[in-house]
This record gives structure tokens, C-alpha cells and sequence, in this order.
């Protein structure tokens, strides 16, 4: 009998091995694009001619990938100020992976390859010479979307003595297979005939519900469900808890894809303040359109979080953290936005920056600051600045914040009295300094990340990663007069992108109430999604989400950012 069973286990093994390895893991073209992304990495050791990689089997490393080894060069400096911009990469060669573990990789040279060193940069699929090779001649939306969604690599129109990588098209068998230079098979997939299609939303009945506006020809899809049993009755019928909302199709595309972004309405025009690499953007949302109105580049190349602020004395200000490479240091800057115009305020603040509503008027009137811990990234010193002119001034807190608060994931309420704060993937409720309520491990899941130096001075370094969350935001979205807890959650996957972030299977807004009796009770407003939501926010009855494809995180490709609207009313 056990004999029996092992050879029936043995041959199904074989069948599956045919079927994997003869026919390729069966995919869409958007499984291509996430599956290819850039993953930076940095070597470890050299040893017997092979290089160790610090990022193995829970990366997403395979046998064969294919990564760009990177050589620093000289810094790049501002001849007016003398900042320092940055600082010039040059190819150093390639390398293939030749094994995995779990945490680190093994490579050799698939190339001319310079001597690679301890703590050179590596990236995979990236400055790496591809043709793709099917019967369109490159000239099919296939091949359009392919070279959109995988921009890293250095496409070519044919094939020469200098290509190092063939995506090999099969028509008849919807077959792709990508080898290297010496015929390897990197990846191998069975193409599912669905299109790439980034948002669409699932008709669950024939209910009308108000679209989101969309500069496109795509349809919008826009229905809701009736809410299933409700957590608590209200007095009216407006609480959304667990019910099913659907109310998008594309929306609105932003011409590159943001890192993290905040909303604010400013006399009756929606704003929308947005962060990438090292730019920040201001937008005017209007009814079916968005439009830039103000943009800068500040002298950091990793911007990690975006806020907005109104202090008492007035005016708006955007308040931006980031990180420095070149002083491998927490750095943030504040703007004055201004006549459609941002203008800087202060730059150089060794502090993440953000911003809270702690009267609960619905603007973000208290910008908080804290201090940079090389051990734990956030930490435990928080500090409120204020202005007097245009100088900043940091001033010690009222009240106790929880020695975990982040003040980028986190928010302070009831003027000083509660905070909440995402930290592990759960949320934290304080009230009067006592933690109240603690969520599951499904809050959060932002693609803002960072790579950082724990000890720089050291002769061999050690970094760890750092997640930077979208920050909780209130409102009253049920019209019972009491201000709601929304918070960004995620179902997340074991993978991670560059820096750390988790990899999503779907994203949902989560909403938290307070009862009458001091319970709390969970909810959900709005559908599932599969973008990341890298900012919220409610204004005139109808909750704002800006939405990231995964495929877009690392291109340049229009629409990798999207606006959804979900009316509350």
C-alpha cells in the first residue's frame, strides 16, 4: 500500500514538473509586469568568484534572474548652493543567480563583469539590453504594454550582438519565455488570454451609485450593495459598516506614480499634495479633472511621505520627508503653497514630519515632528513646530504620546486626547495615554519604504528596512455628529517590493467607531481593491483615495497613480 501511494505520488510530481516546466506558470500579462520589476539588492561577500546577494527566496529571487551591478561614482553637486543632488551610477557589468536560500543568493558573471565588491548596489532587470521576438514585429498592444510596464530594461526594435535578454513570443501557444544571452530560460509563462485591465470594478447588483469622473473612454462601472447585518443599528440609515461598495473604473490618472500623497480643501478647492523619487506636486481635483498647479524638486532622491498644514496663524504649507543617501539621514523640508506656487520654507530638518487635526475641524492644524533612531528608524522623542514668520520653532508636546507613535501612520485626536498609530501591521488606540484597542494584523500595508544604514561609520555595514504608512484620518461618515477612524488596510503577501514594502493581494478602507457603551466596532467602507492606497481623504460627503498599481510603482507610465471617489451620502 505504501508503495503503492509513493509511486502516486511520484508520477503526480512528474505530471506537475511536465506541466510547469514544459508549459510554463499560467499568467496574465499584469503577472509579467509585477513578476519583472526591479529588485535592488547589495553584495554581501565574494567568494571563489561568486557573489553573495542579501536578497533570496522570500524576495522573490529565482535560479537565473538576471541582475545589473552598479558602480558609485562621483557626487553631483549644486554650483549655486553646493548641495549635494546626488550621485552618478555607472554599469559595472551583469551577473546571473546560480542559487538561493532564503534570505541571500549566489551569482556569477554572465558577462564582461568588472570585479564586484563588497557593498556594490545590484539591481535585478534593470539597464539590461531585451528584444522581444513575436510575429507583430513589436507592434502589437502586447509589446506596447510589455515595454510600457517593464521601462527598467533598455528596449531594442531588433536584435543585435548586444542583446542580453529575449522575450520570445509564442503566438500559437500564448506561450512567453525570457532567456538570457546563452539561451537560458530566466522565465517561462502560459499567457491567459485576459487583457491588462488595472481597475476594474466587479457589478455585484444593479443598485445606482454615483460614478467616479474619468478623463478616459473606459466605462465606469458604479453599483452598491445593501449593507449585510449591521455591527450596531444606527439612527439613521447612512452607517456603511460592513457593506460592499463599488464606485470606480479607472478614475483619474496622474501623469507618474506616487510614493505617497495627502488631500486638503483650501476655501472650496480639493487639493491633492503628492510625493515621488524627489519631486512634489500639488494638484486642483476638480469635477472631471485633475490638474497640476505646483511642482518642486528638493535636493533628497528618496521622498517617503507627504503632508499637509494649517497653522493657526494661516496659510497652507506642504511638509515632505525623506531620505539622504549621501548623509544617510532622516531629511525633510517644509513648503509655503501659495498663489498656486510652492515656495521653500526650511529645508535640512532631521525629523519625519507630519501632520495631525487635533481639534477635529477638519484641517490638519499641529505639525508634528520626530526624531531619527538609527535602530528603530521612528523615535521616541515627538515634537510640535510652529512658526514665528517664517522661522520654525520645535516645542515640546502637551499631553503623553505612546512611546511607539509614528507621526507618519499615526494621527493625534480629541485635542491631545487619543492617537492612534499603525505599527506590525495593527493599529493602536490610545486614549489618555492607555492603549484601548489594538486591531488584527491587517492595517496598513503602504508601498513607502526605505532602505537605510544602521551604522555608517562602520567599516562593514548593516541596514535595515523601514515602512513609512499612510496616516489614519477622521471624519464623521455616517452623519451621527461623531468623528469615524478610517485606516488603509491590506491583505498583504509574503513577497516585498524594493525597500521593504510589502507586496498586496487586495487593499479596503477600514473604518473604527467608538460606541456609546466604550466598545469598539470594525467596519468597512468602499470594495476591495488591488492598488496600494497611499492617501485618503473626505470632503462634501464623498471619501478620495489615491490608489498605486504595483506594476506602476518603479515606471513612469501614465495612469500608474490613480483618484477614486466613493460618495457617503
Amino acid at each position: 500500500m505504501a508503495i503503492k501511494l509513493f509511486l502516486r505520488s511520484w508520477g503526480l510530481c512528474c505530471l506537475l514538473f511536465f506541466v510547469f516546466v514544459a508549459h510554463g506558470v499560467s499568467a496574465t500579462l499584469q503577472d509579467v509586469l509585477k513578476d519583472m520589476q526591479p529588485l535592488e539588492a547589495y553584495a554581501v561577500d565574494v567568494v571563489d568568484g561568486q557573489v553573495i546577494l542579501d536578497v533570496g527566496s522570500e524576495a522573490g529571487v529565482v535560479k537565473n534572474d538576471l541582475f545589473t551591478v552598479f558602480r558609485a561614482g562621483r557626487k553631483l553637486t549644486d554650483p549655486k548652493t553646493g548641495k549635494v543632488l546626488g550621485q552618478i551610477e555607472t554599469r559595472a557589468g551583469l551577473v546571473s543567480i546560480t542559487r538561493v536560500e532564503k534570505a541571500f543568493s549566489y551569482a556569477r558573471s554572465a558577462g564582461k563583469t568588472g570585479q564586484v565588491k563588497r557593498g556594490d548596489k545590484l539591481v535585478r532587470f534593470k539597464e539590461i539590453t531585451s528584444h522581444l521576438q513575436d510575429d507583430s514585429a513589436g507592434n502589437s498592444t502586447f509589446a506596447f504594454e510589455l515595454k510600457r510596464g517593464l521601462q527598467s530594461l533598455v528596449w531594442q526594435n531588433r536584435k543585435t550582438a548586444a542583446t542580453e535578454l529575449f522575450f520570445v513570443r509564442d503566438m500559437n501557444t500564448t506561450s512567453l519565455t525570457v532567456k538570457d544571452k546563452q539561451g537560458t530560460v530566466v522565465r517561462q509563462y502560459q499567457l491567459d488570454s485576459q487583457p491588462v485591465v488595472h481597475n476594474v470594478a466587479t457589478e455585484k447588483s444593479s443598485q445606482a451609485y454615483a460614478p467616479v469622473f474619468t478623463t478616459t473612454a473606459a466605462t465606469t462601472v458604479a453599483t452598491t450593495t445593501a449593507p449585510a447585518a449591521a455591527m450596531q443599528k444606527p439612527a439613521n440609515k447612512k452607517v456603511r459598516y460592513d457593506m460592499e461598495t463599488y464606485g470606480y473604473s479607472q478614475g483619474l490618472g496622474l501623469p507618474f506614480s506616487a510614493v505617497m500623497g495627502d488631500f486638503l480643501t483650501i476655501g472650496n478647492q480639493l487639493y491633492l499634495a503628492v510625493v515621488r523619487e524627489h519631486e512634489v506636486a500639488v494638484y486642483a481635483v476638480h469635477e472631471k479633472t485633475v490638474e497640476q498647479v505646483a511642482s518642486v524638486k528638493t535636493p533628497l532622491v528618496k521622498l517617503l511621505a507627504v503632508s499637509w498644514w494649517q497653522p493657526a496663524q494661516g496659510g497652507s504649507y506642504v511638509a515632505v520627508s525623506g531620505y539622504d543617501n549621501d548623509e544617510d539621514q532622516v531629511s525633510s523640508a517644509l513648503y509655503r503653497f501659495q498663489d498656486d506656487r510652492l515656495a521653500a520654507v526650511e529645508d535640512g530638518l532631521d525629523f519625519m514630519l507630519g501632520a495631525s487635526d487635533i481639534d477635529g475641524n477638519g484641517q490638519p492644524e499641529t505639525l508634528l515632528a520626530q526624531e531619527f533612531d538609527r535602530d528603530t528608524f521612528f523615535g521616541r522623542t515627538v515634537k510640535k513646530i510652529t512658526l514665528s514668520g517664517d522661522a520654525i520653532r520645535f516645542n515640546a508636546m502637551s499631553g503623553k504620546v505612546p512611546a511607539s507613535f509614528r507621526v507618519t501612520g499615526g494621527a493625534i485626536f480629541d485635542n491631545g486626547e487619543s492617537s492612534v498609530f499603525i505599527l506590525g501591521n495593527r493599529l493602536h488606540v490610545n486614549v489618555s495615554g492607555r492603549e484601548v484597542y489594538t486591531s488584527g494584523k491587517e492595517m496598513g500595508g503602504s508601498l513607502s519604504s526605505v532602505r537605510y544604514v544602521i551604522n555608517p561609520d562602520d567599516i562593514n555595514p548593516l541596514f535595515s528596512n523601514a515602512k513609512i504608512e499612510v496616516s489614519p484620518i477622521s471624519a464623521d461618515i455616517d452623519g451621527d455628529g461623531n468623528r469615524e477612524i478610517l485606516i488603509p488596510s491590506a491583505d498583504l503577501s509574503a513577497f516585498t517590493t524594493v525597500g521593504g514594502a510589502n507586496s498586496i493581494k487586495k487593499t479596503w478602507v477600514s473604518v473604527l467607531k467608538k460606541t456609546d457603551n466604550g466598545t469598539w466596532m470594525k467596519g468597512k467602507v468602499g470594495g476591495e481593491y488591488d492598488q496600494y492606497i497611499q492617501a485618503m481623504g473626505v470632503t462634501d460627503g464623498a471619501l478620495y483615495l489615491l490608489t498605486v498599481n504595483p506594476s506602476g510603482i518603479l515606471s513612469d507610465a501614465q495612469g500608474g497613480s490613480q483618484l477614486l471617489v466613493l460618495p457617503l451620502k
